[in-house]
């Protein structure tokens, strides 16, 4: 008896799926070389993966013949297809990504975004590109995203050196920072992008801006988080 068709995959194997779906429609066919070439993996990998969708039921795949999409693999490959290129356009246009980077946001998000999360996010990029109202905020974007980006040429500094009104990505947070797991929690992790309020009138405590809500913390566990401002 066939194994049912499983609803979930891995990541991994829609990747393979997804490369199958392009080859096809840019060859027409599908052989295990052209697999192997487009994701940069061993044969050997390209031959357990196509095991594993053939059992799956979304390919049919015997060696030394090109591989064929089933109903229900080209199906689940066009689904992965529309949310790749949906999550693409969402880093391109709106978070204004060079294309290399959105496409590599997107490859990594597709696989874990939720069916609510991934709807809800086209239809915040339709109507901020569409809506006559948002007109202003396309304008905002365009000017404001490009700008938040780590300065290249800028050194490090700690958060506590940072001054008022200025901007800075964490970059990395030294492991013997009391409260580590509680700053994670607020949004203090690598790679947030965060802004000096400014210094409380008495005390050494800091008010900074994460994620759109004001934090409060002392200049001494500041000093270890540490920062690359931005241009």
């Amino acid at each position: 008896m066939p194994e049912r068709p499983e609803k979930n995959i891995s990541s991994s194997l829609e990747d393979y799926l997804e490369a199958i779906a392009e080859i096809i429609e840019q060859n027409g066919h599908a052989h295990t070389k052209d697999i192997a070439e487009k994701l940069e993996v061993t044969m050997p990998s390209v031959s357990s993966a196509l095991q594993s969708l053939s059992a799956r039921g979304l390919i049919n795949y015997r060696t030394h013949f090109p591989v064929k999409l089933t109903g229900l693999g080209a199906k689940r490959a066009a689904v992965i297809r529309l949310r790749h290129q949906a999550l693409k356009r969402f880093f391109s246009e709106l978070l204004q990504l060079d294309p290399g980077e959105a496409n590599g946001a997107a490859c990594r998000v597709e696989h874990v975004i939720s069916e609510t999360v991934m709807a809800r996010m086209v239809s915040l990029y339709e109507a901020i590109t569409e809506r006559q109202d948002c007109e202003g905020l396309r304008a905002y974007l365009a000017e404001t995203m490009p700008r938040i980006q780590p300065d290249p040429d800028a050194e490090l500094i700690s958060l506590d050196t940072l001054a008022p009104g200025h901007k800075g990505i964490v970059v990395r947070i030294a492991e013997n920072l009391r409260g580590l797991r509680k700053f994670a929690d607020l949004g203090v992790v690598p790679g947030t992008l965060l802004q000096m309020e400014g210094r409380a009138p008495f005390g050494d405590l800091l008010r900074v801006k994460v994620m759109g809500s004001s934090l409060s913390l002392r200049s001494a566990d500041a000093m270890y988080i540490w920062i690359r401002p931005t241009e």
